[in-house]
Parts: structure tokens; sequence; C-alpha cells
């Protein structure tokens, strides 16, 4: 059988210098980046879907099954928004069976685990943003200078 071969543009990255957890993507997909500021958006408010107060029976949780529910159904949400990112299953490889709730950081300075993971991707790609955006306003102009 014969291949279609051609530069994807793909790199790989370590997750926090572990040669285990590697994420391949092109950070200068400007597709990449846009799925990345929708995840952004979508969770700075974050709010869970309305039947998480009730049982299946339709009767009220108690607050522990309450926060269990909103974790369980935060980290699902988590889940499929991490791997809409990267059009892969990459959640378990940038989480590594952490709780994207997990509380990290020094003290005083303290984030969520998936607030730290939006921030390192941003800066990630925020270098290769620009430079996609110098390259492609030159490319541009080759095709449109004469509008």
């Amino acid at each position: 059988m014969k291949s279609l071969k051609f530069n994807e543009g793909l790199e790989s990255f370590m997750v926090n210098d572990d040669p285990s957890r590697v994420i391949y993507f092109n950070p200068a997909d400007p597709e990449i980046i846009n799925r990345l500021l929708k995840m952004q958006s979508d969770f700075q408010d974050y709010k869970p879907e309305e039947d998480i107060e009730l049982k299946p029976d339709g009767s009220p949780k108690n607050k522990l099954e309450k926060e269990a529910a909103y974790v369980a159904e935060f980290t699902k949400a988590m889940r499929k928004a991490i791997n809409d990112v990267f059009n892969a299953d990459m959640f378990d490889t940038v989480f590594n069976g952490q709780s994207p709730l997990c509380i990290v950081g020094a003290r005083g300075k303290e984030k969520y685990l998936f607030e730290e993971v939006i921030d390192a991707l941003m800066g990630l790609m925020g270098p290769a943003i620009e430079a996609y955006n110098r390259k492609s306003e030159k490319k541009m102009n080759k095709y449109l200078g004469d509008i």
C-alpha cells in the first residue's frame, strides 16, 4: 500500500519533563489556538448542569454528594475540552491521573491544576501564535498584495 507523506508541522512536547507523557501538536495551527482560547473562555465561569443537585430517583443530594457530582461533571467537561483541543485523547497524558480540580502552587499563589495547564499551554503557544501571524501575513500579502 502506498503512503501519503507530507510535513504536518507536528512537534512533540514532554509534560513536566516526563518522557512517558508526550503530546504532539502543531503549536502554530490556528485552529488549535482557537480551540484552546475557547476552552479557556468556557472554563472561566464554568457552571455544572442543573440536575447535579438531584439523585437519579429525583431526591436531593447531600452536600458531599453534590460536591462529588460537581467534580465528576467538571472532570468530564474538562476531559472533552482537552481532547477537543488536541483532536486526540490527551487528557490522561496531561493530567496524569490527577483531578483537574487539584490545588497546586505555592502558598498564596494556589491555582487549580486545570488553570495551570491552560496557562502553560497559552505560554507555549504564545510565541507560535506570533510566528504564525508573521508568516501568514507575509504569505497572504503574496496573494492579496494587489487588493
